[in-house]
C-alpha cells in the first residue's frame, strides 16, 4: 500500500490529508506539530509552506509561480529573509530585518505563518531523510494544474472561489470533503484549508508517478542551508 500526504496549515496547526494510491482514498488528520505530523506519515509529502528561505532577493520560484497565476499571483506571499526568521522578533523587528537583507518589509501574512516556516525549516536542516520526502507545494499552482493550465476565477475565500475549486475536488474524489468536514470542527480546519490540503495531496500523488511539474523549471535554486527552493505542482 502506497500513500502520500497533502498537508495545509490550519488554525490547530497542520491538516494531513492522505490519499491511499491503492484505492483512490482521502483520509485526513490534524496534528499540533509538524514533527508529530512527519513522523505519522510515511511516504511522499507536499507541505503548503516555504520550504528554502532567500538571504537577500526574492525566490525565483515565486516570481515565476506569480506569473503562472495571473491575478490569483497575490496568493503566493512574498517569503522572509532568513534573517527575518528569529522567534524573538516583533513584527516590527522582522520586517526591519528583512528590509535590511533585500528591502521590502514583510507583509501581515508572512510574518503570521513565520512559526510554521522555523519549525518545518529546523525538521529539514536536520533530518536528511526528510529533505527526500517533503516537498514545497502551492495549493493554487496545484489547482491551476488541475483546473488544465488555467488560474481559478476568484479567491478562494469567496463563495464563487470555494465552489470551484469544491467542484474539481468533487468530481476527483466524490464526497471527501464533506466526510473531512464532518470529522474536523471548523474550530480547528477552515473549509478552504480542506480544498488546499486536498490540493496538496493531489500533486504528492503527481510527484510519486514523476508527473510533476517544476516551477521554475531546471535545477533548483538552494539556500545557505542547501534547501531547494522550488515548487513542485
Amino acid at each position: 500500500m502506497t500513500v502520500v500526504h497533502g498537508v495545509d496549515g490550519c488554525r490547530k496547526g497542520w491538516i494531513c490529508v492522505s490519499l491511499d494510491l491503492s484505492t483512490g482514498e482521502l483520509s485526513a488528520k490534524v496534528f499540533k506539530t509538524a514533527k508529530a505530523l512527519f513522523k505519522d506519515s510515511p511516504g511522499p509529502i507536499g507541505i503548503d509552506i516555504p520550504i528554502g528561505l532567500p538571504a537577500a532577493t526574492s525566490r525565483k520560484c515565486d516570481v515565476a509561480a506569480r506569473r503562472l497565476l495571473k491575478k490569483r499571483g497575490s496568493s503566493v506571499f512574498p517569503v522572509p529573509m532568513r534573517a527575518a526568521l528569529n522567534p524573538k522578533f516583533t513584527y516590527k523587528a522582522a520586517c526591519d530585518a528583512n528590509e535590511k537583507q533585500c528591502g521590502k518589509r514583510l507583509p501581515q501574512q508572512s510574518y503570521a505563518i513565520l512559526p510554521k516556516i522555523r519549525e518545518v525549516d529546523k525538521l529539514l536542516q536536520k533530518d536528511a531523510n526528510l529533505r527526500k520526502r517533503v516537498y514545497e507545494v502551492h495549493p493554487e499552482v496545484s489547482f491551476y494544474y488541475w483546473n488544465e493550465e488555467k488560474p481559478m476565477q476568484h479567491s478562494k475565500r469567496s463563495g464563487f472561489g470555494f465552489l470551484e475549486r469544491y467542484k474539481l475536488v468533487e468530481k476527483e474524489f466524490p464526497g471527501a470533503v464533506l466526510q473531512i468536514r464532518e470529522e474536523h470542527p471548523r474550530s480547528d480546519v477552515a473549509d478552504d484549508d480542506i480544498l488546499d490540503a486536498i490540493a496538496v495531496a493531489w500533486t504528492a500523488r503527481r510527484i510519486y508517478m514523476k508527473e510533476y511539474e517544476c516551477i521554475p523549471g531546471g535545477d533548483p535554486e538552494r539556500d545557505e542551508m542547501g534547501l531547494p527552493m522550488q515548487m513542485l505542482a
